[in-house]
């Protein structure tokens, strides 16, 4: 990686930073901030690139944050020390991975897994990265809600399989299917 992709990863990761700051996750003593790296670090163990890492460190803001966050990480996407079609690139995975609020809330999943199925393919790296992160995080929750999220993730994993497979994203797969395949509560109805 050069040291221009360093500086946008770092820059991702302080406009992350700045926008999580002082939420925390659903167990309300985590930072959410916890979150983002996590995703980031496992992004970047499964072979992502500089885009797909800076995707990563975005990637909930847009659904998650207030509109004062959403600007500045506008304005970090619009001023990244990347060729304008990188940072263009960026904007698409991001776009993909939010899902759209105007929609019923069992549509948004299949919604947004669509719109990553025509996205660069760094967005099916995030998608899956960010579910395996989450699922860990599920672990801990009640069964109602763990047997709703592993439902999902079926979803996930049926639908991005071939994109990850043809991405070459096979260790962020073969993860994903390992926790749903040792998940409490995930045996298939």
């Amino acid at each position: 990686m050069e040291h221009i992709h360093l500086a946008a990863i770092q820059s991702a990761s302080r406009t992350a930073a700045h926008a999580h700051a002082g939420m925390t996750r659903k167990d309300g003593t985590t930072p959410y901030i916890v979150h983002p790296a996590r995703v980031a670090a496992l992004v970047g163990h499964c072979g992502g690139n500089h885009i797909a890492i800076i995707s990563a460190w975005l990637h909930d803001i847009f659904e998650d944050c207030t509109p004062e966050a959403c600007s500045l990480a506008q304005e970090t996407l619009q001023t990244l020390p990347l060729p304008e079609g990188e940072r263009k690139k960026i904007q698409a995975v991001l776009r993909a991975l939010t899902k759209n609020p105007d929609l019923p809330k069992e549509a948004q999943i299949a919604d947004s897994l669509d719109r990553i199925l025509t996205s660069p393919p760094e967005a099916v790296l995030v998608k899956l990265c960010d579910r395996i992160d989450n699922l860990v995080d599920a672990a801990d929750r009640d069964e109602s809600f763990r047997t709703t999220y592993y439902r999902k993730s079926r979803l996930v994993l049926e639908k991005l399989r071939p994109a990850a497979l043809s991405n070459g994203y096979d260790k962020a797969l073969g993860i994903l299917e390992m926790l749903m395949d040792n998940a409490p509560g995930s045996q298939q109805s």
